[in-house]
């Protein structure tokens, strides 16, 4: 059972997100063209993305996935999902079903997670052992789901980061794309890798300190069309999604 200390702390985390000042200062752009991010103020969880593996149940988990944004909830492609959300913010009894089947994304992640063995498997439900959340912690305001990603979003949100991975101390903390990656390590203070992704992830994982405690975190290709077709083991010349399961095989040792 989750003790109430870390119920509280993430609670408190949840009501500072909300509280957010720093939005001005990410949207803070010369240029017209540049990506804006919204709040979203339904969002009763560290992120959209939360709803489906994570919440107060979920704040002893083993994993912690993180990825870079959860683009534009406006789109009408969510509408499905935002009034699940919505009603499940109203009465926390109704069953909640994630519709992953919709998305590539959440389907590969499936195929992934399942490489981890059945304590670790996530569909429709949620489990206790698996946590998600974007780091940046904001959302796209009218302008699709991917593209114009900048630094800034994530420098501004990674305090709030910094603390979820206080409150959980996951075993593992698995980043999905070198933008992410790299920004994980900023946050932790420490300089990511210059060598080109597809290396770094061959390289393994890298074991990061946060006020005194140890984190083994895994550099990962994204599981979108993009990143699967760009996951290419330098070695062995193996692509694709059966390398990202090759890939993800490692992390159970240290789980």
């Amino acid at each position: 059972m989750v003790c109430t200390e870390k119920i509280e702390l993430y609670k408190k985390l949840v009501a500072d997100i909300q509280a957010c000042q720093k939005l001005s200062d990410c949207n803070n752009s010369k240029s017209s063209k540049s990506v804006k991010l919204e709040k979203c103020s339904f969002c009763n969880e560290v992120n959209l993305w939360s709803y489906w593996q994570g919440g107060i149940n979920n704040l002893d988990a083993d994993i912690l996935l993180v990825g870079q944004d959860w683009g534009n909830f406006r789109d009408s492609k969510y509408k499905e999902l935002v009034s699940s959300i919505k009603s499940i913010n109203k009465d926390s009894s109704k069953c909640f079903k994630y519709p992953f089947e919709k998305n590539p994304t959440d389907n590969n992640l499936c195929k992934l997670f399942a490489e981890l063995g059945d304590t670790y498997i996530i569909k429709e439900s949620n489990n206790p052992k698996v946590f998600f959340s974007n780091l940046v912690l904001c959302y796209r305001h009218g302008s699709g789901i991917s593209g114009g990603f900048r630094q800034r979003w994530a420098r501004n949100c990674s305090e709030y980061f910094l603390r979820l991975v206080s409150i959980i101390q996951p075993k593992v903390i698995i980043c999905l794309g070198r933008s992410v990656f790299d920004a994980v390590v900023k946050s932790f203070g420490e300089k990511p890798p210059k060598c080109d992704y597809n290396s770094t992830i061959s390289n393994g994982a890298r074991t990061l300190s946060l006020n005194g405690t140890s984190y083994t975190v895994f550099p990962m290709a994204h599981c979108g069309v993009f990143g699967t077709n760009n996951r290419k083991d330098p070695d062995t010349g193996c692509s694709g999604i059966k390398q990202q399961e090759e890939d993800w095989r490692r992390i159970k040792y240290c789980l």
